[in-house]
């Protein structure tokens, strides 16, 4: 059972790894929490308006909630000549989850225990069986089998649309470490506030209308955004062109294609990043971002490819094959192999594995995949 302060969601450790999941390039509001047990043991990050400490044991995921604001508004819904109806409960496309009918009593928690193990179920996609998908996918391919020995239990999170975009927006040419660090300037200058623990402020993850401002591209330019800051105001504006979140919630409803066809059009999301928010955040498992490292993965199933550059013809053709071998989760497929193949995780070269706590120099971390 958890200890007083941790509460817990049944997860037995063979379906879930919380390191690789976490830090592996998904998500950039995850790190590591100090542990007077063991290294590497509790992460603190944030998501759904709420700052969480997580651990696992063999046969459980518990969780912490130190920080929390209340369920969000439906602001991004209201645009230019939309009715006030038009898209009833739209803020679940960025929670996952319906508001909760109830305050919670005890005084701990704004609401009852069973929303929070709901958001943590839908976020790590618990209800899958991740088992017996690595069962499938083993069968599929020698290299996945080589893989998925030291990489069990990576599990395909299911993140906001909004942040999912953003962050990956801010990927382009990047490593982790410093996607991570404009990602937390976006929050810090256009999120809210959700609270503080240990003396670090944490925050929301901004609006679509927060970013849309005309003011913005300027002050991420200061903020060292680069050409980054254009592309997220512009994106930003349009989609609230398009009708805010109530198009996010359309594209979910749309199919795989139709889906990466529409992110394509927003400025600075080429195919990668498009697919990307397919797979991460849209519910599109079939979904596979392709750059020069996924590429280089890619010889195991196309040894004729070469070493040449990443081509329009060759992102279909590396796309299809994986499509081809691993099936409708294809996408979760290869997370799990970008994720066995990131020097950060890899044993090689004085490097360990994401269960040993060391932590890899500045200089050696890998680019995201987008």
């Amino acid at each position: 059972m958890a200890t007083p302060g941790w509460r817990s969601v049944s997860c037995e450790c063979k379906q879930l790894q919380l390191k690789a999941t976490l830090l592996g390039g998904q998500s950039f509001r995850w790190k590591p929490h100090p542990s007077p047990e063991v290294v590497d043991a509790e992460f603190i990050g944030v998501f759904a308006n709420i700052v969480w400490i997580l651990r696992q044991t063999e046969r459980e995921l518990q969780y912490r909630v130190v920080a929390e604001q209340p369920y969000p508004s439906d602001s991004d819904r209201q645009t230019a000549g939309s009715p006030v109806d038009a898209a009833p409960k739209v803020a679940q496309v960025r929670m996952k989850l319906s508001e909760p009918k109830e305050q919670a009593t005890n005084g701990e928690l704004l609401y009852p225990a069973s929303y929070y193990e709901q958001l943590l179920r839908i976020y790590f996609r618990l209800d899958v069986d991740l088992e017996q998908h690595y069962r499938q996918w083993t069968e599929c391919h020698e290299h996945f089998a080589n893989s998925a020995h030291q990489f069990y239990a990576v599990r395909q999170l299911d993140q906001d649309p909004v942040e999912n975009l953003f962050s990956f927006i801010c990927s382009q040419n990047n490593h982790i470490t410093r996607i991570s660090d404009l990602v937390e300037k976006l929050c810090i200058h256009y999120g809210v506030l959700i609270g503080k623990y240990a003396g670090t402020s944490y925050w929301s993850f901004p609006s679509i209308a927060a970013l849309a401002d005309a003011s913005v591209e300027a002050k991420l330019r200061e903020l060292g955004f680069g050409y980054r800051a254009k592309y997220i105001q512009r994106s930003a504006e349009k989609i609230l062109s398009l009708g805010g979140l109530d198009w996010f919630r359309r594209l979910t409803e749309l199919d795989y294609k139709s889906a990466h066809r529409e992110l394509v059009t927003l400025p600075g999301v080429g195919p990668k990043v498009a697919d990307c928010i397919c797979l991460m955040s849209l519910n599109h498992l079939q979904a596979i971002p392709v750059d020069t490292h996924v590429f280089q993965l890619a010889k195991h199933y196309l040894p004729g490819l070469g070493a040449k550059a990443v081509t329009d013809k060759q992102y279909g053709l590396v796309a299809d094959k994986f499509r081809e071998i691993y099936g409708p989760c294809a996408g979760w497929a290869q997370t799990v192999l970008f994720c066995s193949d990131l020097r950060q995780f890899k044993e090689r070269n004085g490097q360990t594995s994401p269960d040993s706590g060391k932590q890899v120099p500045e200089k050696k971390r890998k680019k995201t995949k987008c």
